[in-house]
């Protein structure tokens, strides 16, 4: 998470030198909700005491923290965001019992983004905008702790709405999708590859400063 927030930061302080007077450098903390939508494990074989047990696993919605460094050039800005999202994963029914398997399994979602306001409304402090880039997924909890390569280089759409509350702050709903291929590994086996597209939805606040001429 900081090493995106480091990354936009210098990305910042690159742009600002030239443009002064004309940046704005913004910092959002946000929360909202993580919302999966599909299997992350399809056919996936448990061990247990009654013998093996086989099916899918699915990561299930969950509560997302996290927050963005960005700067602004009039209708075009460029940010970090990192949100983490306290969840569980959904397993076959006994599971968890006869093998002794924790639904416990959080996920980072990071990236880098380009955002444009492609409507800002006459008269009154609202912008709509889009916003594309990419970044990572990983995965983490005690489920995942027995899988490699759970970590994933992702694409990420979004659009959002941004309404002024004053000189220096915004409020700001966003959606995002996170789309990538999750192809884990379990000791020397390579799992198939699923297709996953991981929405988020946020509300948070933009804190806008501009640089000193």
């Amino acid at each position: 998470m900081i090493r995106f927030f480091v990354l936009t930061a210098g990305l910042a302080f690159v742009l600002v030198a030239p443009l002064q007077g004309q940046v704005s450098v913004t910092i959002s903390p946000m929360a909202g909700v993580y919302l999966p939508v599909s299997n992350v494990l399809e056919n996936i074989r448990f061990g247990g005491a009654g013998g093996p047990i086989i099916g899918s696993v699915k990561q299930e919605p969950g509560f997302l923290v996290g927050g963005r460094l960005g700067v602004r050039v009039a209708m075009i800005g460029v940010e970090a965001e990192a949100g983490y999202a306290l969840s569980k994963v959904n397993i076959p029914q006994g599971v968890q019992d006869a093998a002794g398997v924790s639904d416990d399994a959080n996920v980072f979602l990071g990236s880098l983004n380009l955002t444009w306001d492609f409507f800002q409304a006459p008269f009154t402090p609202l912008a709509l905008y889009l916003s594309a880039g990419g970044g990572i997924t990983a995965r983490s909890g005690e489920f995942w702790d027995r899988f490699g390569d759970t970590t994933s280089i992702t694409g990420v759409l979004g659009l959002g709405l941004r309404l002024g509350l004053g000189p220096l702050a915004r409020l700001r709903i966003d959606f995002r999708d996170y789309i990538y291929n999750f192809e884990p590994s379990r000791g020397t086996e390579q799992l198939d590859g699923l297709l996953q597209n991981d929405l988020i939805a946020t509300i948070g606040l933009d804190f806008t400063f501009s640089p000193t001429p």
